[in-house]
């Protein structure tokens, strides 16, 4: 007789070895749910094996063969995946000008086309199960189009694009899709997560000065990773009919943020509208 006793369920996490992703890890275990916790180098794991997780090397910029592989064997560790959280990446500061192709392609490949391959090797096993939820950690950067950070926000604003098209494509598959908009948490970000630019251009003040206080800032942010870890985990298992938000706004300053970027953004459009409109063809 079949036992009705539903099970756990069995969430991934990307990064984990540190910052945000650690704490969701610890989070999950501490509700009894399966936890995957993934690093690059599975020593900085080891305390979270120890405490019941399953434990896997990752490097997210692996070739597409390499992450297909390592779906697989993520899947079998517990027969399924009900939760994908893409946690890992890292912030390139400097002018835009000050980056070089190769930290420009390094910054997207992490934080945004490692998104794609990683969650595209997981999708053949959401589809056939028509149930899963995708997480894309993404920043209040994507809104804010920071001087000084301007390649990551917009890793993160084409993360934010991304998110909504798969909450769309993967809707008739019951498959959802959320970009957290994260605010300002104490994590490793500013402190051993975040790069200056190989070269400097005088007269970029206010891009240098942002990476400066971004990096002497660090330690003293206001958002909690805990309590930001236990916030995403309540959103993505509450029991509700309702949709997930396509882009989730998390901590004080991102909701605010976000809420004022998108006023001036629809004042700006009001405010314009008649130049970009009468452009239909005649009859």
């Amino acid at each position: 007789m079949a036992s009705d006793i539903e099970e756990p369920q069995v969430v991934l996490i990307t990064g984990c070895s540190t910052g945000l992703g650690r704490c969701i890890a610890e989070e999950a275990l501490a509700r009894g749910m399966r936890v995957i916790a993934t690093a690059r180098r599975l020593s900085t794991i080891e305390d979270l094996r120890d405490k019941g997780a399953r434990t896997f090397t990752l490097d997210v910029n692996d070739k597409p063969e390499v992450l297909q592989s390592f779906a697989v064997d993520s899947i079998n560790a517990f027969g399924q995946v009900d939760i994908l959280i893409n946690n890992a990446g890292w912030l390139l500061g400097g002018a835009i000008e000050e980056n070089t192709p190769e930290e420009i392609q390094s910054q997207f490949n992490t934080n945004f086309f490692s998104v794609i391959s990683i969650t595209n090797a997981f999708m053949p096993h959401f589809r056939s199960r028509r149930t899963g939820t995708i997480v894309n950690i993404s920043s209040q950067g994507s809104y804010l189009a920071l001087s000084g950070a301007g390649i990551y926000c917009a890793s993160k604003a084409a993360l934010d694009c991304l998110t909504e098209a798969w909450s769309n494509e993967l809707a008739p598959f019951n498959i959802r899709a959320v970009s957290v908009i994260l605010g300002a948490f104490r994590t490793s970000v500013a402190s051993s997560n975040s790069k200056a630019p190989t070269k400097t251009i005088e007269g970029y003040d206010f891009a240098h000065d942002f990476h400066k206080r971004f990096q002497e800032r660090s330690g003293h942010e206001l958002g909690d990773p805990v309590k930001g870890a236990k916030k995403i985990l309540d959103l993505v298992t509450m029991k509700t009919e309702k949709p997930l938000p396509v882009r989730f706004a998390l901590g004080d300053d991102a909701v605010y943020l976000s809420k004022q970027h998108l006023e001036q953004r629809i004042s700006e459009l009001d405010e314009w509208k008649s130049y970009g409109m009468d452009t239909n063809v005649e009859g």
